[in-house]
């Protein structure tokens, strides 16, 4: 009995090949094999009749050497950046927690009590009002401080609105009027907040201020201790 053989066309077997040119894509960087191959192509094709001289072979191989060294170089720098990248996320891991002063307008209420903060004036202002939002935009306290000297002024609130409630815990926006628009700028804001996390992003680490406010290390003014 003759066996069953399953004829194909044979161009139906081409029929769904891709026939597009397939386009060689460049490397932007060389790296130590390139740089041999290159060397090697050029022992292969270089002329009889004008062989390298003695001292050219001698330069070129001391090149490669040197050009060796100085990838032996960066992968080893490449390795020290990732280890120092490790231990500052580890060093930024153990502020998670903490109580920290940097320049922010976020005021923090933890229960029932503002955690702090305070104006630095360059040069005296002749009229500083305070206005606290809600994160939902309510206005909850308005406060006039009248004219203020050059140097620093505490904030004080003391977690209540308008009404006398004490505020829920929570974050609250601080909103700085001035009598002259241009002595604002001779106003700076640093509150009490805590470190909530620490984030790597593209290569760099930063610290999540009152689980909103994303900063680097190096904008803390202060960590503060935990009073017992």
């Amino acid at each position: 009995m003759a066996a069953n053989v399953r004829q194909t066309n044979a161009p139906e077997l081409f029929t769904n090949l891709d026939n597009r040119p397939k386009q060689r894509v460049p490397k932007k960087v060389l790296d130590r094999n390139d740089f041999m191959l290159l060397f090697i192509k050029q022992l292969e094709y270089q002329d009889p009749l004008k062989p390298l001289e003695n001292n050219e072979m001698a330069t070129q191989l001391a090149l490669f050497n040197q050009l060796d060294q100085l990838f032996d170089l960066n992968e080893k720098f490449e390795e020290i950046i990732s280890l120092a990248k490790k231990d500052s996320l580890q060093t930024a891991a153990n502020l998670i927690g903490k109580k920290a002063l940097v320049k922010s307008e976020l005021l923090r209420v933890e229960n029932g009590t503002f955690l702090g903060g305070k104006l630095v004036l360059e040069e005296p202002v002749s009229g500083v009002k305070l206005k606290i939002y809600s994160a939902e935009g309510e206005l909850i306290k308005e406060m006039d401080l009248g004219p203020l000297g050059a140097g620093e002024h505490e904030i004080s609130w003391d977690a209540r609105d308008r009404n006398g409630q004490t505020v829920p815990d929570g974050n609250y926006r601080l909103v700085i009027e001035t009598n002259d628009p241009q002595e604002k700028k001779a106003l700076t804001v640093k509150t009490i907040g805590r470190i909530t996390a620490a984030i790597l992003e593209d290569g760099d680490y930063q610290l999540l201020f009152n689980g909103s406010h994303k900063l680097k290390p190096s904008e803390l003014e202060k960590i503060m201790a935990e009073e017992g």
